[in-house]
């Protein structure tokens, strides 16, 4: 079979003097193939998927070399705009890349664009809208839609054209587990049944691994690899937890998915480890007493009236759908979001009725669009002031950013890091500021795994230290890591609350994959596992 997209001594760098972010790079991916990209934070994934398309270097800058061909035809040299009709690119947040007011118009924009007939296009909306589920929602406000309708409405538009390529970038970050194995499986359907090849970069690759046809790894070296999965991840570290533990285990072969693994381990029972240190707060002192707190916008309700009490030297995870009043809490607990009824008191008083300053030095709030608190013109910038305002050591918020995301250029602008390196960024500002409590807003949107890990390393020191950790989260694995309760949020309305064990545990439809894997009562990560 001819492949579709050659990729050959591709090399990239965004500027002519760094080491280049690809390097020498020979790929060949098939028509209707479903391949996952996946490599540490910072790598080059984005950039990869940018080559392709032409966003890099036309947008982007920087510096090419190699060939592209798609279908034969030489497209290296291509503008973006001459391969809209070919490929489509989903970015890592398709709602800033909307363009219009509601779903029918979005669709219609791109089509517009390249000089569709109405009544072509008509015929097309309604066909792509059908084969992404989304017919209920064609006159249906953007604004108004769950993260997983806008990553539908996403997909949709950059299909509307007949494009038999679809790039897509993190496109289930920000989504909860039941949308974004909607999503997987749509693209799975789109790439089995009508042909089109898609490129998924992906940091959570449990939510994938299972459904793609080949993995392609960027090392983070420049260079970049392809193959089963299988093969790719046998000697990789950057793994989900079922790779991680058949890698333990020693399991052969290699198991990538939660059933291999059962498999492989059959009846066999563990030793397990505590999950959580004990804190040396061990009194655990209230850091909130939250009492009927509600959240309404206009006529919708966001969080019905929410009463609990959170402890200090504790970390508690807020998770459920997307929309079901997380954010909307945390933002009413920080203080200067809205509240409709209720109080939020600290031992400090409700911050909500603290002067900005002395707010600051009771709360830290980390938002999920972690680009919203960066305003310098350079990495070294933002991390000098963040030193300055938090009257800490020079260097100490670099050292804690470099834990998170590795050494970095520090002349670079921050908008030009990758929305793991950004979100890793605002963490290290955020942290080195002593706050007493610490509220985290989808904090692993963007970071690998071993981001994740250090992450969670820096969280359990904090708790530890008889810090209050509330963070919001729709990452199973990253919570079973650090969280001592879950609080499940649907509709606004709190319908759990108590310990993760329970929450994430094998009978639960929230179950890690080693809970999953091992069925053990209190067994949820692969670092619990005790080898005899």
């Amino acid at each position: 079979m001819v492949a579709l997209i050659k990729i050959a001594d591709v090399s990239f760098s965004y500027k002519a003097s760094d080491s280049p972010n690809l390097n020498r790079v020979n790929l060949q991916i098939e028509s209707g193939e479903f391949v996952l990209v996946c490599g540490p934070t910072g790598s080059g994934k984005s950039t990869l998927l940018k080559v392709i398309n032409g966003l890099a270097p036309h947008f982007t800058g920087g510096k090419f070399k190699g060939s592209i061909k798609l279908d034969e035809i030489e497209i290296a040299s291509k503008l973006p705009h001459e391969l809209s009709d070919k490929i489509g690119f989903v970015n890592q947040q398709p709602e800033s890349a909307f363009v219009a007011d509601t779903v029918i118009d979005e669709l219609a924009y791109g089509l517009e664009q390249l000089g569709v007939a109405p009544a072509e296009m008509r015929v097309r909306i309604e066909q792509i809208a059908a084969q992404l589920g989304i017919e209920k929602l064609l006159h249906q406000p953007l604004g108004f839609l769950s993260g997983g309708q806008q990553q539908r409405v996403a997909i949709a538009a950059a299909l509307a054209a007949g494009q038999k390529v679809l790039l897509l970038d993190e496109p289930t970050s920000a989504l909860d587990p039941q949308a974004a194995l909607e999503i997987v499986k749509t693209l799975k359907r789109l790439s089995s049944e009508l042909g089109i090849t898609v490129l998924l970069a992906e940091h959570r690759i449990e939510r994938v691994v299972e459904q793609v046809d080949s993995v392609i790894v960027v090392h983070g070296d420049g260079s970049v690899t392809k193959g089963a999965a299988r093969e790719q991840f046998n000697d990789y570290r950057m793994v989900p937890p079922v790779i991680e533990l058949s890698q333990k285990l020693e399991l052969l072969p290699l198991a990538t998915t939660a059933a291999e693994a059962r498999n492989g381990i059959g009846e066999r029972l563990f030793e397990i480890r505590p999950r959580l240190p004990i804190a040396e707060n061990a009194a655990k002192d209230w850091a909130l007493k939250i009492n009927e707190l509600s959240v309404r916008y206009q006529d919708e309700i966001a969080l019905q009236p929410f009463t609990a009490t959170v402890n200090q030297a504790q970390i508690t995870a807020i998770m459920g759908p997307n929309g079901s009043g997380k954010t909307s809490l945390l933002w009413a607990l920080q203080g200067s979001g809205l509240r409709s009824t209720g109080t939020a008191i600290t031992p400090w008083g409700d911050c909500a009725s603290m002067p900005t300053d002395e707010r600051l030095s009771v709360v830290a709030m980390v938002p999920q669009k972690a680009s919203d608190l960066l305003f310098l013109n350079s990495l070294a910038l933002e991390l000098e002031e963040s030193d300055r305002f938090a009257k800490v050591s020079p260097a100490t918020t670099a050292s804690l950013f470099e834990k998170l995301a590795g050494r970095i250029d520090p002349a670079i602008h921050p908008r030009d890091l990758s929305s793991g390196q950004q979100l890793a960024l605002v963490l290290a500002i955020q942290l080195v500021k002593g706050a007493k409590i610490l509220l985290l807003d989808e904090p692993t949107r963007g970071l690998d795994y071993a981001a994740k890990q250090q992450l969670a390393d820096q969280l359990i020191k904090l708790r530890q230290m008889g810090k209050c950790i509330v963070l919001a989260s729709h990452d199973v694995e990253f919570v079973a890591l650090v969280a001592d309760e879950v609080i499940q949020l649907a509709a606004g309305q709190m319908v759990f609350s108590g310990k993760t064990e329970i929450a994430l545990g094998a009978e639960s439809d929230l179950a890690t994959q080693v809970a999953q894997i091992c069925n053990q009562p209190g067994l949820l990560t692969v670092a619990q596992v005790v080898l005899s």
